[in-house]
């Protein structure tokens, strides 16, 4: 039976005052900087994004998947990894592909459902990626994170987006802490991502509420401030 601790979850993010994640109209030169350089500040065990997003990451080569020619039966495989910091993706399907199991410093997870080919297996464990179930068709995310305290010893971790991973997470009720760095611009783009992406409309849940941990100047205009998320079962309000 699995362990029934979680990590503490950190989302992290840049966004406009509109609530608007990074465009090309923002006219910033480095705006890596704003989101990484704070990222950094914050102690985590493992990052964790979307696949569009890690797919910045991982291979640019092409790799065909074979047919399935083997069993590999669908249960979670940890590979051998001498490091302690982790880089997870969710990837329901297992689009992102790898040279190697490393991203910079962090070895990497793959979160998927039961629906991704053997294939796909033998290319991870080709690579020594280590990889989770986390469903059969959709992923449980509450599951997830409990597969990657017991598995990995995964304490704390950064969710650095994009919008449809946070809102999933948000969704979920799994956040315990909100890290926005503001950016002084605002976007005005009808249509362009924003930091939470959740469902159109607001059919029957409640907005998400915080209240502020800590606020920061930082690069003469900038905010980086820090909420903690409220919980259902806070009574402060």
């Amino acid at each position: 039976m699995l362990n029934t601790e979680k990590p503490y979850v950190i989302c992290h993010m840049l966004g406009s005052v509109d609530g608007r994640i990074k465009q090309n109209i923002w006219g910033f030169k480095d705006h890596h900087k704003y989101f990484e350089e704070t990222a950094e500040k914050i102690t985590a065990d493992a990052w964790l994004v979307g696949r569009v997003t890690m797919q910045e990451f991982s291979s640019k080569n092409t790799y065909s998947i074979e047919a399935d020619r083997t069993h590999i039966p669908k249960i979670d495989y940890v590979a051998d990894q001498p490091v302690k910091s982790f880089a997870v993706v969710i990837d329901p399907s297992g689009k992102c592909f790898w040279d190697t199991n490393m991203v910079s410093t962090e070895h990497v997870i793959e979160v998927l459902t039961e629906k991704v080919p053997t294939g796909y297996l033998e290319h991870l464990r080709s690579k020594n990626v280590s990889y989770i179930f986390g469903g059969k068709e959709e992923l449980d995310l509450d599951l997830v994170l409990k597969k990657l305290y017991h598995l990995f010893q995964i304490k704390t971790v950064r969710i650095d987006g994009g919008g449809h991973v946070n809102g999933s997470f948000l969704q979920a009720g799994l956040i315990d802490e909100f890290s926005l760095v503001l950016a002084p611009v605002a976007d005005g783009a009808i249509g362009s991502p924003t930091v939470f992406e959740v469902a159109e409309g607001y059919e029957n849940r409640k907005a998400t509420q915080f209240k502020i941990k800590s606020v920061e100047q930082i690069y003469d205009d900038f905010l980086w401030i820090r909420y903690q998320v409220i919980k259902e079962t806070d009574t402060n309000r």
